[in-house]
Protein backbone atom coordinates (compact mmCIF):
# COMPACT_ATOMS: atom_id res chain seq x y z
CA UNK A 1 0.00 0.00 0.00
CA UNK A 2 1.38 3.40 -0.98
CA UNK A 3 1.66 6.25 1.56
CA UNK A 4 -1.25 8.06 -0.09
CA UNK A 5 -3.41 4.93 0.04
CA UNK A 6 -2.49 4.38 3.68
CA UNK A 7 -3.40 7.99 4.48
CA UNK A 8 -6.74 7.65 2.71
CA UNK A 9 -7.46 4.41 4.57
CA UNK A 10 -6.63 6.10 7.86
CA UNK A 11 -8.95 9.01 7.03
CA UNK A 12 -11.81 6.61 6.22
CA UNK A 13 -11.23 4.74 9.48
CA UNK A 14 -11.26 8.05 11.37
CA UNK A 15 -14.56 9.08 9.80
CA UNK A 16 -16.02 5.67 10.61
CA UNK A 17 -14.98 6.13 14.24
CA UNK A 18 -16.84 9.43 14.41
CA UNK A 19 -19.86 7.77 12.85
CA UNK A 20 -19.79 5.06 15.52
CA UNK A 21 -19.64 7.71 18.22
CA UNK A 22 -23.00 9.17 17.19
CA UNK A 23 -24.52 5.74 16.30
CA UNK A 24 -27.09 7.19 13.89
CA UNK A 25 -28.24 3.75 12.75
CA UNK A 26 -29.26 2.91 16.32
CA UNK A 27 -31.72 5.81 16.68
CA UNK A 28 -32.75 6.93 13.20
CA UNK A 29 -35.97 4.91 13.49
CA UNK A 30 -36.96 7.15 16.42
CA UNK A 31 -37.09 10.26 14.20
CA UNK A 32 -40.87 10.00 13.52
CA UNK A 33 -41.74 10.69 17.19
CA UNK A 34 -42.02 14.49 16.73
CA UNK A 35 -44.15 13.82 13.64
CA UNK A 36 -46.59 11.76 15.71
CA UNK A 37 -46.88 14.55 18.28
CA UNK A 38 -47.23 17.17 15.54
CA UNK A 39 -50.06 15.30 13.81
CA UNK A 40 -51.84 14.70 17.12
CA UNK A 41 -51.80 18.38 18.15
CA UNK A 42 -55.29 19.83 17.51
CA UNK A 43 -53.81 23.32 17.15
CA UNK A 44 -52.22 22.28 13.82
CA UNK A 45 -48.72 23.72 14.37
CA UNK A 46 -46.72 24.90 11.38
CA UNK A 47 -44.47 22.83 9.16
CA UNK A 48 -41.60 24.98 10.43
CA UNK A 49 -42.27 23.67 13.93
CA UNK A 50 -42.13 20.12 12.58
CA UNK A 51 -38.81 20.80 10.85
CA UNK A 52 -37.30 22.33 13.98
CA UNK A 53 -38.67 19.54 16.14
CA UNK A 54 -37.26 16.76 13.97
CA UNK A 55 -33.86 18.47 13.69
CA UNK A 56 -33.75 19.17 17.41
CA UNK A 57 -34.74 15.59 18.17
CA UNK A 58 -32.15 14.11 15.79
CA UNK A 59 -29.31 16.23 17.16
CA UNK A 60 -30.48 15.48 20.70
CA UNK A 61 -30.31 11.75 20.01
CA UNK A 62 -26.82 12.18 18.52
CA UNK A 63 -25.75 13.86 21.77
CA UNK A 64 -27.36 11.07 23.78
CA UNK A 65 -25.36 8.46 21.88
CA UNK A 66 -22.08 10.37 22.04
CA UNK A 67 -22.20 11.08 25.78
CA UNK A 68 -23.14 7.47 26.45
CA UNK A 69 -20.24 6.22 24.33
CA UNK A 70 -17.84 8.61 26.08
CA UNK A 71 -18.55 7.13 29.51
CA UNK A 72 -18.85 3.57 28.21
CA UNK A 73 -15.16 3.48 27.29
CA UNK A 74 -14.61 0.95 30.08
CA UNK A 75 -17.72 -1.06 29.23
CA UNK A 76 -17.31 -1.98 25.57
CA UNK A 77 -13.75 -3.25 25.89
CA UNK A 78 -14.28 -6.37 23.80
CA UNK A 79 -16.13 -4.68 20.95
CA UNK A 80 -14.21 -1.65 19.72
CA UNK A 81 -16.23 -1.64 16.51
CA UNK A 82 -19.19 -0.68 18.68
CA UNK A 83 -17.48 2.07 20.66
CA UNK A 84 -14.46 3.95 19.31
CA UNK A 85 -13.78 5.75 22.61
CA UNK A 86 -10.56 4.50 24.09
CA UNK A 87 -9.35 3.19 20.73
CA UNK A 88 -9.76 6.00 18.19
CA UNK A 89 -9.84 8.86 20.72
CA UNK A 90 -9.99 9.43 24.47
CA UNK A 91 -12.99 10.13 26.67
CA UNK A 92 -12.31 13.87 26.89
CA UNK A 93 -12.31 14.12 23.09
CA UNK A 94 -15.57 12.20 22.93
CA UNK A 95 -17.19 14.53 25.47
CA UNK A 96 -16.06 17.49 23.37
CA UNK A 97 -17.53 15.91 20.24
CA UNK A 98 -20.85 15.43 22.02
CA UNK A 99 -21.27 19.17 22.58
CA UNK A 100 -21.91 20.33 18.96
CA UNK A 101 -25.07 18.19 18.54
CA UNK A 102 -26.24 19.37 21.97
CA UNK A 103 -25.88 23.00 20.86
CA UNK A 104 -27.44 22.28 17.46
CA UNK A 105 -30.41 20.59 19.12
CA UNK A 106 -31.17 23.57 21.34
CA UNK A 107 -30.47 25.98 18.49
CA UNK A 108 -32.86 24.27 16.07
CA UNK A 109 -35.60 24.23 18.71
CA UNK A 110 -35.05 27.87 19.69
CA UNK A 111 -35.20 29.02 16.07
CA UNK A 112 -38.02 26.92 14.67
CA UNK A 113 -39.86 25.10 17.46
CA UNK A 114 -39.60 27.04 20.74
CA UNK A 115 -42.30 24.93 22.38
CA UNK A 116 -39.90 22.00 22.09
CA UNK A 117 -37.21 23.68 24.20
CA UNK A 118 -38.46 22.31 27.52
CA UNK A 119 -38.75 18.71 26.24
CA UNK A 120 -35.37 19.19 24.58
CA UNK A 121 -33.78 20.29 27.83
CA UNK A 122 -35.41 17.33 29.59
CA UNK A 123 -33.99 14.91 27.01
CA UNK A 124 -30.48 16.35 27.29
CA UNK A 125 -30.54 16.37 31.09
CA UNK A 126 -31.91 12.82 31.27
CA UNK A 127 -29.33 11.56 28.78
CA UNK A 128 -26.50 13.19 30.73
CA UNK A 129 -27.61 11.81 34.10
CA UNK A 130 -28.06 8.38 32.53
CA UNK A 131 -24.51 8.16 31.14
CA UNK A 132 -22.30 10.64 33.02
CA UNK A 133 -21.82 10.77 36.80
CA UNK A 134 -23.88 9.97 38.83
CA UNK A 135 -24.37 7.51 35.95
CA UNK A 136 -27.87 6.25 36.75
CA UNK A 137 -27.47 3.31 34.38
CA UNK A 138 -25.39 1.71 37.16
CA UNK A 139 -28.50 0.93 39.18
CA UNK A 140 -30.72 -2.07 38.58
CA UNK A 141 -34.07 -1.11 37.13
CA UNK A 142 -33.37 2.62 37.03
CA UNK A 143 -31.18 2.32 33.96
CA UNK A 144 -33.78 0.14 32.26
CA UNK A 145 -36.66 2.52 32.89
CA UNK A 146 -34.60 5.68 32.40
CA UNK A 147 -34.52 5.06 28.66
CA UNK A 148 -38.25 5.77 28.64
CA UNK A 149 -37.60 9.17 30.23
CA UNK A 150 -35.00 9.84 27.54
CA UNK A 151 -37.29 8.81 24.68
CA UNK A 152 -40.79 10.04 25.54
CA UNK A 153 -40.00 13.78 25.24
CA UNK A 154 -39.59 13.18 21.49
CA UNK A 155 -43.36 13.37 21.05
CA UNK A 156 -43.27 17.00 22.21
CA UNK A 157 -40.40 18.46 20.18
CA UNK A 158 -42.65 19.89 17.45
CA UNK A 159 -45.96 20.34 19.25
CA UNK A 160 -47.88 20.02 22.50
CA UNK A 161 -50.26 17.14 21.86
CA UNK A 162 -52.52 15.73 24.60
CA UNK A 163 -50.67 12.56 25.53
CA UNK A 164 -53.60 10.94 27.33
CA UNK A 165 -56.08 11.41 24.48
CA UNK A 166 -56.61 9.80 21.10
CA UNK A 167 -54.92 9.35 18.72
CA UNK A 168 -51.55 9.74 20.49
CA UNK A 169 -52.39 7.69 23.60
CA UNK A 170 -52.09 4.20 22.02
CA UNK A 171 -49.09 5.24 19.90
CA UNK A 172 -47.15 6.47 22.94
CA UNK A 173 -48.18 3.52 25.11
CA UNK A 174 -47.26 0.89 22.53
CA UNK A 175 -43.98 2.68 21.78
CA UNK A 176 -43.12 2.67 25.49
CA UNK A 177 -43.77 -1.07 25.81
CA UNK A 178 -41.77 -1.87 22.67
CA UNK A 179 -38.86 0.26 23.87
CA UNK A 180 -38.87 -1.43 27.27
CA UNK A 181 -38.76 -4.85 25.64
CA UNK A 182 -35.91 -3.75 23.40
CA UNK A 183 -33.93 -2.43 26.36
CA UNK A 184 -34.28 -5.71 28.24
CA UNK A 185 -33.07 -7.71 25.23
CA UNK A 186 -30.20 -5.24 24.86
CA UNK A 187 -29.26 -5.80 28.50
CA UNK A 188 -29.22 -9.55 27.86
CA UNK A 189 -26.88 -9.03 24.92
CA UNK A 190 -24.53 -6.66 26.79
CA UNK A 191 -24.43 -8.63 30.06
CA UNK A 192 -20.66 -9.26 29.95
CA UNK A 193 -19.71 -5.71 28.93
CA UNK A 194 -21.98 -4.21 31.58
CA UNK A 195 -20.50 -6.47 34.25
CA UNK A 196 -16.99 -5.36 33.29
CA UNK A 197 -17.99 -1.72 33.52
CA UNK A 198 -19.78 -2.01 36.86
CA UNK A 199 -23.20 -1.38 35.29
CA UNK A 200 -25.88 -3.33 37.16
CA UNK A 201 -28.77 -4.44 34.99
CA UNK A 202 -31.44 -7.11 35.11
CA UNK A 203 -29.07 -9.32 33.10
CA UNK A 204 -25.94 -8.75 35.22
CA UNK A 205 -27.89 -9.45 38.42
CA UNK A 206 -30.20 -12.25 37.28
CA UNK A 207 -28.55 -13.51 34.12
CA UNK A 208 -29.47 -13.27 30.47
CA UNK A 209 -32.46 -15.54 31.02
CA UNK A 210 -33.94 -13.15 33.60
CA UNK A 211 -33.72 -10.20 31.21
CA UNK A 212 -35.33 -12.21 28.41
CA UNK A 213 -38.11 -13.41 30.73
CA UNK A 214 -38.79 -9.79 31.68
CA UNK A 215 -38.98 -8.95 27.96
CA UNK A 216 -41.42 -11.84 27.51
CA UNK A 217 -43.64 -10.37 30.23
CA UNK A 218 -43.65 -7.03 28.39
CA UNK A 219 -44.58 -8.45 24.97
CA UNK A 220 -47.18 -10.70 26.59
CA UNK A 221 -48.87 -7.61 28.02
CA UNK A 222 -48.59 -5.66 24.75
CA UNK A 223 -51.97 -6.71 23.24
CA UNK A 224 -53.76 -5.84 26.49
CA UNK A 225 -52.00 -2.47 26.63
CA UNK A 226 -52.95 -1.79 23.01
CA UNK A 227 -56.58 -2.79 23.52
CA UNK A 228 -57.04 -0.65 26.62
CA UNK A 229 -55.26 2.43 25.29
CA UNK A 230 -57.02 2.38 21.91
CA UNK A 231 -60.52 2.50 23.44
CA UNK A 232 -62.67 4.77 21.27
CA UNK A 233 -60.46 4.36 18.20
CA UNK A 234 -62.26 3.13 15.08
CA UNK A 235 -59.28 0.96 14.20
CA UNK A 236 -59.00 -0.52 17.69
CA UNK A 237 -59.26 -4.09 16.36
CA UNK A 238 -56.42 -3.49 13.90
CA UNK A 239 -54.14 -2.01 16.56
CA UNK A 240 -54.86 -4.72 19.14
CA UNK A 241 -54.71 -7.49 16.53
CA UNK A 242 -51.34 -6.36 15.17
CA UNK A 243 -49.96 -6.21 18.72
CA UNK A 244 -51.37 -9.68 19.47
CA UNK A 245 -49.60 -11.17 16.44
CA UNK A 246 -46.36 -9.41 17.38
CA UNK A 247 -46.69 -10.51 21.02
CA UNK A 248 -47.35 -14.16 20.19
CA UNK A 249 -44.42 -14.33 17.76
CA UNK A 250 -41.97 -12.71 20.15
CA UNK A 251 -43.02 -14.70 23.18
CA UNK A 252 -42.09 -17.78 21.14
CA UNK A 253 -38.80 -16.35 19.84
CA UNK A 254 -37.68 -14.95 23.17
CA UNK A 255 -38.56 -18.10 25.07
CA UNK A 256 -36.47 -20.14 22.64
CA UNK A 257 -33.42 -18.10 23.75
CA UNK A 258 -34.04 -18.00 27.52
CA UNK A 259 -31.50 -20.75 28.15
CA UNK A 260 -28.94 -19.35 25.72
CA UNK A 261 -25.77 -17.63 26.86
CA UNK A 262 -24.52 -16.85 23.35
CA UNK A 263 -24.14 -13.13 22.87
CA UNK A 264 -24.10 -13.38 19.08
CA UNK A 265 -27.43 -15.20 19.01
CA UNK A 266 -29.03 -12.65 21.32
CA UNK A 267 -27.62 -9.81 19.22
CA UNK A 268 -29.39 -11.26 16.17
CA UNK A 269 -32.53 -11.58 18.29
CA UNK A 270 -32.29 -7.92 19.32
CA UNK A 271 -31.90 -6.73 15.73
CA UNK A 272 -34.83 -8.88 14.65
CA UNK A 273 -36.93 -7.41 17.44
CA UNK A 274 -35.96 -3.89 16.37
CA UNK A 275 -37.04 -4.40 12.77
CA UNK A 276 -40.25 -6.16 13.79
CA UNK A 277 -41.03 -3.33 16.23
CA UNK A 278 -40.46 -0.75 13.47
CA UNK A 279 -42.91 -2.65 11.25
CA UNK A 280 -45.47 -2.83 14.06
CA UNK A 281 -44.97 0.87 14.76
CA UNK A 282 -45.71 1.67 11.12
CA UNK A 283 -48.96 -0.31 11.29
CA UNK A 284 -50.00 1.40 14.54
CA UNK A 285 -49.10 4.84 13.16
CA UNK A 286 -51.18 4.20 10.04
CA UNK A 287 -54.11 2.86 12.06
CA UNK A 288 -54.09 5.82 14.46
CA UNK A 289 -53.26 8.69 12.08
CA UNK A 290 -53.71 7.50 8.52
CA UNK A 291 -57.38 6.54 8.44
Amino acid sequence: MSPSEASASHDVAGLAAYGRLYRVKDWIHFLPLPLAGWVADPRSPSVTSLLGGVLGWGFGLAYTSAINQAFDDRVDRDERRKNPVGAAFVRQRAIGLSLPPLALSLGALALWSPEGLLPGALLLAAATLYSAPPRLKRFVGIGTLWNLIVALPGFFFAARPPLTELPLRPVAGIFTALLLGSQLIHEAQDKDDDAQGGVRTVATVGGRGAALKAAIAVVTALPVIAYLLSAGLKTRAIVAGACAVFGAAWVYLLWAHVGSDERAAIKRLRLGYRYAAIALGAVVFWACFGR
